[in-house]
This record gives structure tokens, sequence and C-alpha cells, in this order.
């Protein structure tokens, strides 16, 4: 029995040396990846002074920094811009630290007020002074379009507007606004007329030129959109062309985000069958139970495979429907005016 212990030591003794020299590998291993690990955790902090802060969102929350915003209001700087940053630009830190960024509120904030049935100049007066907590601000106008009156409109009304009544927003945001045609001969150089050379169109919102095509008879197709440079021009008409068989209209366009209660739609849909097709948009106003609705296209001829596109400004919830003159329904959207 002694001798066969004497014969197992030796190889007892090996094997205590390579689990001692593993154990030890292992340790050491660890330790280099503890250390790498925490290595790779710090990150460098970019610079992004003047930078708007919604430009620079994403990157601060892939280096994992915890980012706490604070304002101060400077009304000559651009709104949006951040003003300074806790952290020094070019300081390694460790990812999950806390960086506090002051962000500058450039505009007051308002509610867009009514102005829909008033005369253009009242209009203008309400613009000029719309109250923002204890002051008065003036709203800038973008653009004013004439178009033809129907029925028993009053000339140089206002009919409707874009942003619609009661939005929040800023005093910086433009407000566009659609007027019945004077009585005089004055035209204002937004004044819609057949000939009406493009740079006087482009820029107006989408569904103000389709009112105004739809007053005159006159067909109209609407382009593939294309993405603007700047987002204030989501919306707008980009190209106008009037051509013998109607007018042929682009647009700029965002896909609009589910959080944000006033925004422009673009709806495309494929013909199924050769048709007389309409449209109407039909929505009831915050507060009241009367159902508006309107028709955005008249009886125009589509082939099937042809694309139907239509633009509508969403400001409650709404619903658009496109029905053949033979065929019936074609399509239905259900617009969502608040999240």
């Amino acid at each position: 029995m002694k001798e066969k212990f004497l014969k197992i030591l030796p190889y007892s003794g090996y094997v205590l040396f390579v689990s001692l020299g593993l154990l030890v590998f292992f340790v050491a291993a660890f330790l280099v990846v503890v250390v790498r690990t925490k290595e790779e955790q710090k990150v460098m902090m970019p610079y992004v002074i003047g930078k708007n802060y919604i430009e620079v969102h994403n990157e601060l929350q892939r280096l994992q920094l915890k980012v706490r915003l604070e304002s101060e209001r400077i009304p000559e700087k651009t709104d949006g811009i951040i003003l300074s940053q806790s952290i020094d630009a070019g300081k390694e830190v460790e990812a999950g630290s806390k960086l506090y960024l002051t962000v500058n509120i450039g505009f007051d904030r308002v509610t867009i007020p009514d102005v829909k049935g008033q005369d253009l100049k009242r209009a203008k007066a309400i613009l000029e002074k719309v109250l923002s907590g204890e002051v008065y601000v003036p709203l800038q106008i973008g653009g004013i379009t004439y178009v033809p009156s129907v029925g028993d409109e009053p000339p140089d009304t206002i009919i409707d507007q874009i942003p619609a009544p009661g939005k929040e927003t800023h005093s910086g945001e433009k407000i566009y606004l659609l007027v019945t045609e004077a009585n005089t001969d004055k035209k204002s150089n937004q004044s819609l007329k057949e000939g009406s050379d493009e740079s006087k169109i482009v820029g107006i919102p989408v569904p103000f030129v389709v009112d105004y095509l739809q007053r005159k008879k006159i067909p109209y197709r609407i382009k593939e959109a294309t993405k603007p440079e700047f987002r204030d021009g989501h919306g707008l008409v980009s190209s106008y062309e009037l051509k013998p068989n109607g007018a042929e209209i682009g647009t700029f366009y965002l896909k609009p985000s589910t959080s944000l209660v006033h925004d422009y739609e673009f709806l495309e849909y494929e013909i199924d069958d050769d048709d007389i097709y309409s449209a109407k948009l039909s929505y009831t106003k915050p507060g009241e139970d009367v159902e508006i609705e309107k028709e955005i296209l008249t009886s125009q001829a589509f082939k099937e495979d042809e694309i139907v596109r239509l633009v509508v400004h969403r400001f409650t919830n709404a619903k658009v429907t496109l029905i053949g003159k033979e065929t019936g329904v074609a399509k239905v959207w259900k617009l969502k005016g608040n999240y």
C-alpha cells in the first residue's frame, strides 16, 4: 500500500502544479478582460456647443451619456442650439456619466389663434399680437394664397389656415393663409392664376394649391414626394406645372412622427380598376359634433395600376375616402389627430 502511494505521489504533484497554473492563467485572463472592459467604457466627449440638440441627440445616446437638459432664453440666438456643456470637449469620461446641456429657447411659446372667417386686415392684426405668457409676440405669415370665392363666401376673407387653430407651438413657426380673392384687381404675389409661373406657387402648402384647383375645376396629379433640405419645407409645393390635361404638383414631404398632432399626410393608392375617381376628407372639429366633409379630388380618370396620391393636413381625427364612380369605395384612410 505504501509503495502504491509513493508511486501516485509524483503524479498528484504534477496535477496540482497544472491546476495551479490553470488557475493563475484564468485569474490573469479575467483581470485583463476586466481592465479592458473598463477601458472600453471610456468615451471621448465631443464639442456640441452651437449645434442643435436634435442633431447631436443620437450621438450622445451612442456614447451612453446620461443627458440632462437645462434651458435659457436668448431671443437673438437660434431656437434649440446648445449654449453650454458641463463636460469639456475632448475629455475622456466613463460611459453613463451625467452630461448637463443648456439649450436655448429662442422663441416664445404660443397657441395658434383662429383667424378663419376674419377679413385679411383683421387677421393680420390678430397675428401681430399673440399672447405668450404675459407678453404679446407676433406670428410670421409664411404665405397668403388667394382663391376664387365659392357660394356666399365674402371676398378678402380667411377660409383656411395652416397650422390649424389651437396648435401649441413657438412664435418662430410660420402660418399660411388661404384667402378669397378681393373684388378689386389687386393680386398677391402668391395668387394662383392659370399661367402663373412656378416661382409664385412653389412654397405654398399643397392642400391650398389643391383647394384652388378644385375650385377652378382643374384636374391634377401629385408626383412622388421628395425630401426637403430643411424641415420647414415639409408639406409645401416643390414644383408646379400646368399642362393641357391638368396640373402636376411636386411636394416636399417627411414621414410624420406619431407624436405630432398637427402634420401633413401623404397618401398613396394603386388603382385596381379603370374608373372615374373622387376623394373626400371628413373630420369633426375638436369640441364640436358637426362633421365637416370636403371633396379634395373630383371626377378624375385613373387607369388600373396607376398611382393616385393625395396630401392633407391633419389636426384632428380624420378620414379620407377614395371612391370609384362605378366600382364604389376603393380605399379608406383613417388618420389619428392625437396620440
